[in-house]
Protein backbone atom coordinates (compact mmCIF):
# COMPACT_ATOMS: atom_id res chain seq x y z
CA UNK A 1 0.00 0.00 0.00
CA UNK A 2 1.70 3.15 -1.23
CA UNK A 3 1.72 6.33 0.89
CA UNK A 4 -0.08 9.38 -0.44
CA UNK A 5 1.90 12.60 -0.79
CA UNK A 6 1.22 16.31 -1.13
CA UNK A 7 4.11 18.45 -2.38
CA UNK A 8 4.25 22.18 -1.62
CA UNK A 9 6.82 24.09 -3.63
CA UNK A 10 8.88 26.72 -1.83
CA UNK A 11 11.87 27.38 0.39
CA UNK A 12 10.93 26.64 4.00
CA UNK A 13 12.71 26.25 7.32
CA UNK A 14 10.17 24.55 9.60
CA UNK A 15 6.56 23.36 9.67
CA UNK A 16 3.79 22.44 12.08
CA UNK A 17 0.22 21.24 11.59
CA UNK A 18 -2.48 21.80 14.17
CA UNK A 19 -6.29 21.79 14.15
CA UNK A 20 -6.72 22.29 10.43
CA UNK A 21 -3.94 24.82 9.95
CA UNK A 22 -0.53 24.37 8.37
CA UNK A 23 2.24 26.59 9.73
CA UNK A 24 5.28 27.22 7.51
CA UNK A 25 8.35 29.18 8.57
CA UNK A 26 10.25 30.83 5.72
CA UNK A 27 13.96 31.61 5.61
CA UNK A 28 13.13 35.31 5.18
CA UNK A 29 11.61 35.33 8.68
CA UNK A 30 7.94 35.10 7.68
CA UNK A 31 5.49 32.73 9.36
CA UNK A 32 2.74 31.68 6.93
CA UNK A 33 -0.49 30.07 8.13
CA UNK A 34 -2.61 28.06 5.67
CA UNK A 35 -6.02 26.45 5.67
CA UNK A 36 -4.99 22.79 5.58
CA UNK A 37 -8.53 21.52 4.96
CA UNK A 38 -8.84 23.77 1.93
CA UNK A 39 -5.49 22.53 0.60
CA UNK A 40 -6.64 18.90 0.82
CA UNK A 41 -10.07 19.60 -0.65
CA UNK A 42 -8.42 21.31 -3.63
CA UNK A 43 -7.14 17.88 -4.70
CA UNK A 44 -10.48 16.06 -4.40
CA UNK A 45 -11.86 16.04 -7.91
CA UNK A 46 -14.26 13.12 -7.53
CA UNK A 47 -16.65 12.31 -4.72
CA UNK A 48 -15.39 8.72 -4.70
CA UNK A 49 -11.93 9.98 -3.66
CA UNK A 50 -13.19 11.92 -0.65
CA UNK A 51 -13.04 9.05 1.85
CA UNK A 52 -9.44 8.12 1.10
CA UNK A 53 -8.23 11.72 1.04
CA UNK A 54 -10.04 12.57 4.28
CA UNK A 55 -8.67 9.59 6.19
CA UNK A 56 -5.20 10.15 4.73
CA UNK A 57 -4.72 13.86 5.38
CA UNK A 58 -7.47 15.21 7.65
CA UNK A 59 -8.56 12.52 10.11
CA UNK A 60 -5.82 9.94 10.48
CA UNK A 61 -7.17 8.70 13.81
CA UNK A 62 -10.60 7.73 12.50
CA UNK A 63 -9.68 4.30 11.14
CA UNK A 64 -8.11 3.26 14.46
CA UNK A 65 -11.50 3.34 16.17
CA UNK A 66 -12.48 0.00 17.67
CA UNK A 67 -15.80 -0.11 15.81
CA UNK A 68 -14.02 0.15 12.46
CA UNK A 69 -11.34 -2.35 13.43
CA UNK A 70 -14.17 -4.87 13.77
CA UNK A 71 -15.31 -3.99 10.25
CA UNK A 72 -11.79 -4.66 8.95
CA UNK A 73 -12.34 -8.31 9.88
CA UNK A 74 -14.85 -8.36 7.04
CA UNK A 75 -12.70 -9.04 3.96
CA UNK A 76 -15.21 -7.40 1.59
CA UNK A 77 -15.20 -4.15 3.56
CA UNK A 78 -11.41 -4.20 3.83
CA UNK A 79 -10.97 -4.77 0.09
CA UNK A 80 -13.36 -1.90 -0.72
CA UNK A 81 -11.46 0.53 1.50
CA UNK A 82 -8.07 -0.58 0.16
CA UNK A 83 -9.36 -0.11 -3.36
CA UNK A 84 -10.29 3.49 -2.57
CA UNK A 85 -6.77 4.17 -1.27
CA UNK A 86 -5.22 2.52 -4.32
CA UNK A 87 -7.21 4.73 -6.70
CA UNK A 88 -5.57 7.88 -5.37
CA UNK A 89 -2.13 6.45 -4.50
CA UNK A 90 -0.77 6.85 -8.04
CA UNK A 91 -1.86 10.48 -8.37
CA UNK A 92 0.45 13.46 -8.06
CA UNK A 93 -0.68 16.13 -5.60
CA UNK A 94 1.58 19.12 -6.15
CA UNK A 95 0.78 22.65 -5.09
CA UNK A 96 2.39 25.62 -6.77
CA UNK A 97 3.15 28.81 -4.87
CA UNK A 98 0.23 30.50 -6.61
CA UNK A 99 -2.24 27.75 -5.77
CA UNK A 100 -0.97 27.70 -2.21
CA UNK A 101 -1.71 31.43 -1.96
CA UNK A 102 -5.41 30.71 -2.41
CA UNK A 103 -5.33 28.83 0.91
CA UNK A 104 -3.38 31.46 2.87
CA UNK A 105 -4.96 32.58 6.15
CA UNK A 106 -2.27 35.00 7.23
CA UNK A 107 1.39 36.04 7.09
CA UNK A 108 3.40 37.64 9.87
CA UNK A 109 6.91 38.03 11.19
CA UNK A 110 7.99 34.99 13.13
CA UNK A 111 7.40 35.61 16.86
CA UNK A 112 10.46 37.16 18.58
CA UNK A 113 11.91 37.98 15.14
CA UNK A 114 14.41 35.09 15.18
CA UNK A 115 13.97 31.82 13.27
CA UNK A 116 13.19 29.11 15.83
CA UNK A 117 15.56 26.27 16.55
CA UNK A 118 12.57 24.04 17.28
CA UNK A 119 8.80 24.37 17.69
CA UNK A 120 5.80 22.57 19.20
CA UNK A 121 2.10 23.45 19.27
CA UNK A 122 0.06 22.20 22.19
CA UNK A 123 -3.17 23.40 23.78
CA UNK A 124 -3.52 26.31 21.33
CA UNK A 125 -0.06 27.51 22.35
CA UNK A 126 3.07 27.73 20.23
CA UNK A 127 6.21 26.79 22.14
CA UNK A 128 9.48 27.60 20.43
CA UNK A 129 13.16 28.02 21.17
CA UNK A 130 15.97 30.11 19.76
CA UNK A 131 19.36 31.22 21.06
CA UNK A 132 17.66 33.62 23.47
CA UNK A 133 15.54 31.01 25.25
CA UNK A 134 12.17 29.24 25.49
CA UNK A 135 8.97 31.10 24.54
CA UNK A 136 5.22 30.53 24.52
CA UNK A 137 2.56 32.41 22.57
CA UNK A 138 -1.06 31.88 21.60
CA UNK A 139 -1.65 29.96 18.37
CA UNK A 140 -4.76 28.97 16.44
CA UNK A 141 -6.25 32.39 17.12
CA UNK A 142 -9.50 33.57 15.58
CA UNK A 143 -9.24 34.66 11.93
CA UNK A 144 -10.38 38.14 12.92
CA UNK A 145 -7.03 38.67 14.67
CA UNK A 146 -4.34 40.56 12.79
CA UNK A 147 -1.83 37.92 13.87
CA UNK A 148 -2.91 34.25 13.96
CA UNK A 149 0.03 33.55 16.26
CA UNK A 150 0.77 35.95 19.09
CA UNK A 151 3.34 38.53 18.04
CA UNK A 152 4.26 39.08 21.69
CA UNK A 153 5.18 35.66 23.07
CA UNK A 154 6.07 35.20 26.71
CA UNK A 155 9.63 34.25 27.52
CA UNK A 156 9.61 31.28 29.89
CA UNK A 157 13.34 30.66 30.26
CA UNK A 158 16.59 32.09 28.95
CA UNK A 159 18.41 28.77 28.46
CA UNK A 160 19.73 28.11 24.93
CA UNK A 161 18.03 24.77 24.19
CA UNK A 162 18.71 22.37 21.33
CA UNK A 163 15.26 20.78 20.98
CA UNK A 164 11.84 20.46 22.62
CA UNK A 165 9.25 17.70 22.46
CA UNK A 166 5.66 17.86 23.71
CA UNK A 167 3.99 15.00 25.51
CA UNK A 168 0.34 14.07 25.09
CA UNK A 169 -0.26 15.87 28.37
CA UNK A 170 0.96 19.37 29.35
CA UNK A 171 4.66 18.56 29.58
CA UNK A 172 7.61 19.37 27.34
CA UNK A 173 10.96 17.61 27.36
CA UNK A 174 13.75 20.20 27.03
CA UNK A 175 17.17 19.18 25.70
CA UNK A 176 19.91 21.61 26.66
CA UNK A 177 23.11 20.01 25.39
CA UNK A 178 25.86 20.09 28.04
CA UNK A 179 23.40 21.58 30.55
CA UNK A 180 21.45 18.31 30.48
CA UNK A 181 17.79 17.31 30.33
CA UNK A 182 14.95 19.44 31.71
CA UNK A 183 11.15 19.27 31.68
CA UNK A 184 8.49 21.95 31.57
CA UNK A 185 5.67 20.35 33.56
CA UNK A 186 2.38 22.25 33.50
CA UNK A 187 0.33 19.39 34.96
CA UNK A 188 -1.02 19.19 38.50
CA UNK A 189 1.08 16.11 39.26
CA UNK A 190 4.45 17.83 39.44
CA UNK A 191 7.36 15.95 41.03
CA UNK A 192 7.62 16.18 44.80
CA UNK A 193 11.35 15.36 44.80
CA UNK A 194 12.52 18.09 42.38
CA UNK A 195 12.56 21.88 42.61
CA UNK A 196 11.82 24.22 39.73
CA UNK A 197 14.85 26.03 38.32
CA UNK A 198 12.82 29.00 37.10
CA UNK A 199 10.37 31.25 38.94
CA UNK A 200 8.34 32.12 35.85
CA UNK A 201 7.66 28.52 34.81
CA UNK A 202 7.60 25.00 36.33
CA UNK A 203 10.88 23.81 34.75
CA UNK A 204 12.65 20.90 36.44
CA UNK A 205 16.26 19.74 35.98
CA UNK A 206 16.22 15.97 35.47
CA UNK A 207 19.82 15.17 34.60
CA UNK A 208 23.16 16.91 34.03
CA UNK A 209 24.16 14.36 31.40
CA UNK A 210 24.27 15.61 27.82
CA UNK A 211 21.00 15.91 25.88
CA UNK A 212 20.78 16.36 22.10
CA UNK A 213 17.06 15.55 21.77
CA UNK A 214 14.48 13.59 23.71
CA UNK A 215 11.02 12.07 23.52
CA UNK A 216 8.45 10.50 25.81
CA UNK A 217 8.23 6.78 26.41
CA UNK A 218 5.01 6.54 28.37
CA UNK A 219 5.74 7.86 31.88
CA UNK A 220 9.44 8.28 31.14
CA UNK A 221 11.61 10.37 28.81
CA UNK A 222 14.18 8.82 26.52
CA UNK A 223 17.17 11.14 26.26
CA UNK A 224 19.34 10.92 23.14
CA UNK A 225 22.89 12.21 23.03
CA UNK A 226 25.16 12.60 20.03
CA UNK A 227 28.32 12.87 22.17
CA UNK A 228 27.71 10.73 25.27
CA UNK A 229 25.59 7.77 26.29
CA UNK A 230 21.85 8.02 25.79
CA UNK A 231 19.62 7.07 28.69
CA UNK A 232 16.08 6.55 29.91
CA UNK A 233 15.02 9.20 32.43
CA UNK A 234 12.65 7.26 34.67
CA UNK A 235 9.66 8.40 36.71
CA UNK A 236 7.38 6.71 39.21
CA UNK A 237 4.00 7.44 40.76
CA UNK A 238 3.78 8.34 44.44
CA UNK A 239 0.44 8.79 46.13
CA UNK A 240 -0.24 11.86 48.25
CA UNK A 241 -2.86 11.68 51.00
CA UNK A 242 -5.76 14.07 50.54
CA UNK A 243 -8.05 14.58 53.53
CA UNK A 244 -10.65 16.25 51.32
CA UNK A 245 -10.99 13.31 48.91
CA UNK A 246 -9.19 10.53 47.08
CA UNK A 247 -5.37 10.58 47.06
CA UNK A 248 -3.51 12.52 44.42
CA UNK A 249 -0.47 11.26 42.58
CA UNK A 250 2.89 12.94 42.04
CA UNK A 251 5.07 11.90 39.12
CA UNK A 252 8.46 11.76 40.82
CA UNK A 253 11.84 11.42 39.19
CA UNK A 254 13.39 7.96 39.65
CA UNK A 255 16.87 8.24 38.11
CA UNK A 256 18.28 7.26 34.74
CA UNK A 257 19.10 4.01 32.98
CA UNK A 258 22.06 3.96 30.59
CA UNK A 259 21.37 2.60 27.09
CA UNK A 260 24.17 0.05 27.57
CA UNK A 261 21.95 -1.68 30.12
CA UNK A 262 18.94 -1.45 27.82
CA UNK A 263 20.70 -3.04 24.84
CA UNK A 264 23.01 -5.17 26.96
CA UNK A 265 25.77 -5.15 24.35
CA UNK A 266 28.55 -4.28 26.76
CA UNK A 267 30.13 -1.93 24.22
CA UNK A 268 31.43 1.38 25.48
CA UNK A 269 30.45 3.40 22.40
CA UNK A 270 28.62 6.69 22.15
CA UNK A 271 26.45 5.99 19.12
CA UNK A 272 23.08 7.64 19.42
CA UNK A 273 19.93 5.78 20.43
CA UNK A 274 16.33 6.96 20.63
CA UNK A 275 13.00 5.78 21.95
CA UNK A 276 9.30 6.57 21.71
CA UNK A 277 6.74 4.73 23.84
CA UNK A 278 7.13 0.94 23.51
CA UNK A 279 10.27 0.68 21.33
CA UNK A 280 13.88 1.87 21.58
CA UNK A 281 16.38 1.93 18.69
CA UNK A 282 20.17 1.96 18.53
CA UNK A 283 22.52 2.03 15.50
CA UNK A 284 24.83 -0.86 14.70
CA UNK A 285 27.78 -0.98 12.29
CA UNK A 286 25.47 -1.42 9.29
CA UNK A 287 21.98 -0.54 10.51
CA UNK A 288 20.15 -0.53 13.81
CA UNK A 289 18.56 -2.85 16.37
CA UNK A 290 15.19 -2.64 18.11
CA UNK A 291 14.30 -3.31 21.73
CA UNK A 292 10.72 -3.50 23.00
CA UNK A 293 10.11 -1.67 26.26
CA UNK A 294 7.53 -3.17 28.60
CA UNK A 295 7.34 -0.70 31.46
CA UNK A 296 4.86 -2.82 33.41
CA UNK A 297 6.78 -6.09 33.13
CA UNK A 298 6.52 -8.29 36.21
CA UNK A 299 10.20 -8.99 36.72
CA UNK A 300 9.45 -11.28 39.67
CA UNK A 301 7.49 -13.51 37.28
CA UNK A 302 10.34 -13.68 34.76
CA UNK A 303 9.05 -10.96 32.43
CA UNK A 304 11.65 -8.70 30.83
CA UNK A 305 11.36 -4.93 30.62
CA UNK A 306 13.64 -4.82 27.57
CA UNK A 307 13.40 -7.48 24.89
CA UNK A 308 15.35 -7.44 21.64
CA UNK A 309 13.01 -7.66 18.66
CA UNK A 310 15.05 -7.38 15.49
CA UNK A 311 18.04 -5.92 13.67
CA UNK A 312 17.83 -4.03 10.38
CA UNK A 313 20.55 -3.56 7.77
CA UNK A 314 20.70 -0.32 5.79
CA UNK A 315 22.51 0.24 2.51
CA UNK A 316 25.87 1.91 2.95
CA UNK A 317 25.17 4.82 0.55
CA UNK A 318 22.62 6.22 3.00
CA UNK A 319 25.45 7.07 5.40
CA UNK A 320 25.66 7.02 9.17
CA UNK A 321 22.63 7.38 11.43
CA UNK A 322 22.38 10.83 13.01
CA UNK A 323 18.87 10.73 14.46
CA UNK A 324 15.54 8.98 14.51
CA UNK A 325 11.96 8.94 15.63
CA UNK A 326 8.90 6.76 15.63
CA UNK A 327 5.23 6.93 14.74
CA UNK A 328 2.41 4.41 14.55
CA UNK A 329 3.15 3.77 10.88
CA UNK A 330 6.83 2.89 11.43
CA UNK A 331 10.28 4.04 12.47
CA UNK A 332 12.02 7.04 10.88
CA UNK A 333 15.81 6.85 10.61
CA UNK A 334 17.73 10.00 9.68
CA UNK A 335 20.99 9.22 7.90
CA UNK A 336 23.70 11.47 6.47
CA UNK A 337 22.35 11.13 2.92
CA UNK A 338 18.71 10.08 3.26
CA UNK A 339 15.64 9.77 5.45
CA UNK A 340 14.61 6.10 5.74
CA UNK A 341 11.13 5.00 6.83
CA UNK A 342 10.72 1.35 7.79
CA UNK A 343 6.97 0.83 7.81
CA UNK A 344 5.11 -1.25 10.37
CA UNK A 345 4.33 -3.80 7.63
CA UNK A 346 8.04 -4.19 6.78
CA UNK A 347 8.10 -2.06 3.62
CA UNK A 348 10.79 0.61 3.26
CA UNK A 349 10.51 4.13 1.84
CA UNK A 350 13.69 6.13 1.25
CA UNK A 351 13.72 9.90 0.75
CA UNK A 352 17.13 11.04 -0.58
CA UNK A 353 18.68 14.11 1.04
CA UNK A 354 19.71 16.69 1.77
CA UNK A 355 16.95 16.94 4.37
CA UNK A 356 16.39 20.31 6.06
CA UNK A 357 13.98 19.01 8.72
CA UNK A 358 11.34 16.34 9.24
CA UNK A 359 8.44 15.93 11.63
CA UNK A 360 5.93 13.29 12.73
CA UNK A 361 2.90 13.84 14.98
CA UNK A 362 2.14 10.60 16.88
CA UNK A 363 0.45 12.47 19.75
CA UNK A 364 -1.89 14.53 17.58
CA UNK A 365 -5.58 13.74 17.22
CA UNK A 366 -5.75 13.83 13.42
CA UNK A 367 -2.27 13.72 11.90
CA UNK A 368 -0.55 10.72 13.48
CA UNK A 369 -0.17 9.15 10.01
CA UNK A 370 1.73 12.19 8.65
CA UNK A 371 5.43 12.55 7.88
CA UNK A 372 6.47 16.09 6.91
CA UNK A 373 9.82 16.40 5.16
CA UNK A 374 11.38 19.76 4.30
CA UNK A 375 13.83 19.62 1.40
CA UNK A 376 15.72 22.37 -0.44
CA UNK A 377 12.84 23.56 -2.62
CA UNK A 378 9.69 21.97 -1.23
CA UNK A 379 7.77 20.41 1.63
CA UNK A 380 6.62 16.84 1.16
CA UNK A 381 3.66 15.74 3.30
CA UNK A 382 3.39 11.96 3.26
CA UNK A 383 0.40 10.04 4.58
CA UNK A 384 0.89 6.38 5.55
CA UNK A 385 -2.31 4.38 5.81
CA UNK A 386 -1.25 0.73 6.01
CA UNK A 387 -1.02 0.58 9.80
CA UNK A 388 -4.79 0.48 10.31
CA UNK A 389 -4.68 -3.05 8.88
CA UNK A 390 -1.65 -4.18 10.92
CA UNK A 391 -1.70 -6.36 14.03
CA UNK A 392 -0.62 -3.80 16.65
CA UNK A 393 0.62 -6.33 19.20
CA UNK A 394 2.99 -8.19 16.89
CA UNK A 395 4.40 -5.42 14.70
CA UNK A 396 8.17 -4.92 14.89
CA UNK A 397 8.40 -1.31 13.68
CA UNK A 398 6.60 1.74 14.98
CA UNK A 399 4.57 2.55 18.08
CA UNK A 400 1.90 0.10 19.16
CA UNK A 401 -1.48 1.83 18.97
CA UNK A 402 -3.57 1.46 22.11
CA UNK A 403 -6.93 2.99 22.91
CA UNK A 404 -7.33 2.41 26.63
CA UNK A 405 -7.65 4.72 29.59
CA UNK A 406 -7.02 4.37 33.30
CA UNK A 407 -10.28 3.71 35.11
CA UNK A 408 -10.33 3.43 38.88
CA UNK A 409 -6.99 1.69 39.44
CA UNK A 410 -5.09 2.23 42.67
CA UNK A 411 -2.44 4.15 40.73
CA UNK A 412 -1.81 5.05 37.10
CA UNK A 413 0.78 2.90 35.36
CA UNK A 414 1.85 5.09 32.45
CA UNK A 415 0.54 8.02 30.43
CA UNK A 416 -1.29 6.32 27.63
CA UNK A 417 -3.77 4.50 29.83
CA UNK A 418 -4.15 7.26 32.38
CA UNK A 419 -7.21 9.42 32.83
CA UNK A 420 -6.46 12.85 31.36
CA UNK A 421 -7.95 14.71 34.34
CA UNK A 422 -4.83 13.83 36.32
CA UNK A 423 -2.77 16.11 34.13
CA UNK A 424 -4.91 19.22 33.76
Amino acid sequence: MQPLSIVIKGDYFDCQIYRGRLYLWCFNGDLEVYDWTKIVHSFIKRETDKIAMTFSFLDGNYLYKSSLIELFRDSDFKKLLLKKFDKVSNKSFELSKRALGNCLLGTQDTPSGILPTDTEIYGNQLYFINEKGLYRGAAHRELANKYLVSSRPKKLWDCNLLSIKANKYPQLALSAGDEGLFELNMANNQPSNLNSVERAAPIFHLSSNHSSFSNYTYLDIYNSSLVHHSYLAQFKWNSIENNAGPPRFSRDYDGELNDQLIFRNGQDNHSISWGVDDKIYKPTDNGFEIVKYNRNAKVEDGQEKFQKLDSVTLRSWKGGIIGGGSAYFGVIVECDNALVVILSNGDIKTIPGPITRWRVYPRSLNYENHLHVILEDRVEIHSFNHDYFTDQRSKQFGIQFKNTYWKGRSSPSYFEDTDESLFT
